[in-house]
C-alpha cells in the first residue's frame, strides 16, 4: 500500500497564500493591503517621550494623526479597489493613505490605530473616504488586525461603497419629516377650538384691563396707580397671546428636525397648554406627575411635544367614548438606566388585545375617521431619537403609553 506524503510546512504556506490572494482579488468589496510599520515606530516614540494616554493625544495632535496616513503606505489592493477608487491602473493607487483620507475622517483612522494597539480582532464604520479624483463618498470601512499580519507591521481593511443606502436613508428620513409636519397639522386642526379658547382668554382680560383704565381715567381725580396697574396687566397678557400664537406657528412651522438636549418636564407642560379646553369640554382631570432633576435627551423639542399632544389627545377621546364619570389624565416622567421615561395613562376602555399587536401600523385605526398615522410618526419619531414607544392595558382599567428617550450623552 503506497501512502501520500504529508504535504510539507512550505507548501501548505504556498497554498495558503494562494488561497488567500484568490479571495483577496474575487471578493466584490475593495480590499487593501497596508504598511503601518513606521507607525508602530512613531507610537514607540511618543512612548519614550511619556505619553501613555494615545486617544488624548490623537484629540489635541491632529497633525500628529496625519503625519501617521502619510507613512502608512499602500501595498497591494484588489482589482475592486482599482475601479472603486483609481483610474484604471493597480499602481497608481500605491501611495499614502492620507491621499484618501478627508479631514472629517480623522478621527476614524486614530479610532483604527487605537483598536490595533489595545489588542482588538476588527474595527468598522461608517466614514467618508476620498477618491483619486477628489470625490468623496459614504464607506463602511473594516480593519482587520491578524497577530500575525501586526506583528510584521501588515494590515489588511475593506471598504464597501454604501452611498446609495445613506442616500436612501436621507430620503427615507425627509418623507418621514413630511409626515410628521402633516400630523402635526392635521392636529392642530382637530386642537382648533383648544387653540381658540386659549388665544380668547388673553385677547377678554386685554380688553377687560383696558375698559377698566378708562374708567379710571375718567374719574374727577385718574387714579395713575391704578391704570399703571392694569396698563402691565395689559402687557402681560399681550404676551401671553403672543406666545400661544408662536407655539402655534412652530407645531405647523415646515422645518427640517433639530435636535438638541432638551428638557423633558418643560415640554410636556407646553403639550398641555394645547389642551387646557380639549381636557376641559370632555370634562376629564389631568394630572401631572413630573420627576424634578430628570436629565436631558437629545430629540427636537417640537416633535416630542408633537408625540405627547398626540398621544394625550387619543387618551382623552378613547375616554370619551365611555359613560364613566371618572375621566382622568396622567402623566408622568421618571428615569432609569440612562433612559427617560413619559408614561400617558387614561383612565378609557383599554387597548383591545386582538389590535394591540396593529395598533402602530400605518394606516390601522380604531376611530371613525382616524387615518391611522398618528400612532406610527409617534413610534418613527421616538424611534429615531434612540427611543421606544410601547402600550400596555393598566390593571385598574384604562391604557398606558409609554415613551423611554435616552439621556443625552
Amino acid at each position: 500500500m503506497v501512502t501520500e506524503p504529508e504535504p510539507s510546512a512550505e507548501q501548505a504556506l504556498r497554498e495558503s497564500e494562494y488561497r488567500y490572494r484568490n479571495l483577496f482579488q474575487a471578493m466584490a468589496a475593495s480590499f487593501w493591503e497596508l504598511d503601518f510599520s513606521p507607525v508602530g515606530a512613531m507610537l514607540r516614540d511618543l512612548r519614550k517621550q511619556g505619553v501613555t494616554d494615545y486617544a488624548a493625544y490623537f484629540a489635541e495632535h491632529p497633525a500628529f494623526v496625519r503625519q501617521m496616513m502619510a507613512a502608512t503606505r499602500v501595498i497591494d489592493v484588489n482589482d475592486q479597489t482599482v475601479a472603486l477608487f483609481g483610474r484604471g491602473e493597480k499602481a497608481e493607487l500605491l501611495r499614502p493613505l492620507d491621499d484618501y483620507w478627508p479631514e472629517e475622517s480623522n478621527h476614524v483612522y486614530a479610532a483604527s490605530v487605537l483598536a490595533a494597539v489595545s489588542g482588538r480582532a476588527s474595527y468598522a464604520t461608517e466614514c467618508k473616504l476620498r477618491k483619486l479624483n477628489g470625490e468623496t463618498f459614504d464607506a463602511l470601512f473594516t480593519a482587520c488586525f491578524a497577530p500575525e499580519a501586526v506583528a510584521n507591521g501588515k494590515l489588511l481593511i475593506g471598504v464597501i461603497d454604501v452611498s446609495e443606502r445613506v442616500q436612501a436613508q436621507a430620503m427615507l428620513r425627509q418623507v418621514q419629516a413630511e409626515f410628521a409636519h402633516a400630523a402635526r397639522v392635521s392636529m392642530l386642526g382637530e386642537l382648533t377650538a383648544s387653540i381658540a379658547h386659549e388665544v380668547n382668554q388673553p385677547l377678554a382680560a386685554i380688553a377687560t384691563n383696558a375698559s377698566a383704565g378708562l374708567r379710571w381715567l375718567d374719574r374727577p381725580e385718574p387714579d395713575i396707580v391704578e391704570v399703571r396697574a392694569l396698563t402691565q396687566r395689559i402687557i402681560a397678557d399681550a404676551q401671553r397671546a403672543a406666545d400661544i400664537i408662536s407655539r402655534v406657528r412652530t407645531m405647523a412651522g415646515h422645518r427640517a428636525p433639530e435636535t438638541a438636549p432638551i428638557a423633558v418636564n418643560g415640554v410636556v407642560e407646553e403639550a398641555m397648554l394645547f389642551l387646557a379646553h380639549e381636557l376641559q369640554a370632555h370634562q376629564v382631570a389631568l394630572r401631572l406627575v413630573l420627576v424634578k432633576g430628570l436629565p436631558p435627551v437629545m430629540a427636537d423639542r417640537v416633535q416630542v411635544q408633537q408625540v405627547i399632544v398626540n398621544l394625550a389627545v387619543n387618551a382623552i377621546q378613547a375616554m370619551a367614548q365611555t359613560a364613566s364619570a371618572v375621566r382622568a389624565l396622567t402623566i408622568s416622567t421618571s428615569a432609569r438606566d440612562d433612559l427617560v421615561t413619559i408614561d400617558v395613562e387614561d383612565s378609557g376602555p383599554g387597548v383591545d388585545l386582538a389590535q394591540q399587536h396593529r395598533l402602530f401600523e400605518s394606516f390601522f385605526t380604531t376611530k371613525a375617521n382616524g387615518m391611522g398615522m398618528g400612532l406610527p410618526i409617534c413610534r418613527s419619531i421616538v424611534e429615531s431619537y434612540g427611543g421606544a414607544l410601547s402600550v400596555r392595558n393598566r390593571a385598574e382599567g384604562g391604557a398606558c403609553f409609554t415613551v423611554t428617550l435616552p439621556v443625552a450623552s
